[in-house]
């Protein structure tokens, strides 16, 4: 594994967000953006629209925690895909992925809806005056099941020794743990699988275990398709780029916790 790589930057940077340590929120801002627009330009080039999301914060009932967002519309990504719900199998992943079914789209799109929650930081007591949020934390470290979900996430980029049986074993019992075990999450779960996938040697990647696609082939795939009426009904004013971002940073979430290809743990090209 290359410790320099982009998706291994991100990866780190995105962990970083809700262990708890006492790092100002801008230096996690800094980190996350900056490995976001490295691994998008080596993934998208000039399609990229990762700046459009930023590390932000947003206040509850229950407290004031930190995740990624549209940076203009302040919402974040995890709400925009919980608001996609049910939405119909875009063309362009058809097109790319012609074994998918619509059930396995569904399954994606909530597991990495459940991904990108779970590594937000946990929620913290928002102060009486809100002009006085700390940029400087520590922040509450992460609840057991976001912790061991983390984990099991972890294991399938840097512990290539473990069965890939085990690693989806993990994944499942750790997302339920978090999820809960409803009929969507338990049906998601059994839909989804840690497969080497065909390289110039196979590496492991989540993947839908019956079409035996990556999720991040399959959100990645999605750049570019209209966003979905139900996702307008709730966010009026999103327009098609705040879209093109959510799934682009979606893929490219899924991409850093994946196993590092062969290729990528030589010297890059200068």
């Amino acid at each position: 594994m290359n410790p320099r790589s982009p998706r291994t930057r991100l990866r780190d940077a995105l962990l970083r967000v809700g262990e708890g340590r006492q790092v100002p929120e801008a230096d996690l801002r800094t980190a996350v953006e900056n490995a976001l627009s490295e691994l998008a330009q080596e993934t998208l080039g000039e399609r990229s629209r990762v700046g459009l999301v930023t590390l932000g914060s947003e206040d509850h009932s229950w407290g004031r925690n930190l995740g990624l967002r549209i940076a203009d519309y302040d919402v974040g990504l995890p709400d925009l895909l919980w608001a996609a719900d049910e939405s119909a199998l875009p063309p362009q992943v058809r097109e790319s992925c012609p074994t998918l079914g619509q059930d396995e789209w569904e399954a994606a799109l909530l597991v990495c809806k459940l991904i990108l929650t779970v590594l937000e930081s946990e929620p913290e007591p928002v102060p009486d005056d809100a002009t006085q949020h700390p940029q400087c934390l520590p922040r509450p470290a992460r609840a057991l099941t976001r912790e061991r979900f983390c984990q099991s996430l972890v294991a399938i980029a840097e512990r290539p020794e473990l069965p890939q049986d085990e690693l989806t074993t993990q994944l499942r019992t750790t997302l339920l743990d978090f999820a809960s075990e409803t009929p969507d999450n338990e049906e998601a779960a059994q839909l989804i699988a840690v497969l080497p996938t065909e390289q110039p040697q196979p590496v492991m990647r989540m993947c839908l275990s019956r079409s035996r696609v990556s999720l991040a082939q399959v959100l990645l795939s999605a750049d570019g398709c209209s966003v979905p009426g139900c996702v307008l009904d709730e966010f009026p004013d999103l327009n098609q780029d705040e879209w093109n971002a959510v799934i682009q940073v979606s893929g490219l979430t899924l991409l850093a916790f994946e196993a590092e290809p062969a290729c990528a743990t030589r010297q890059r090209p200068r």
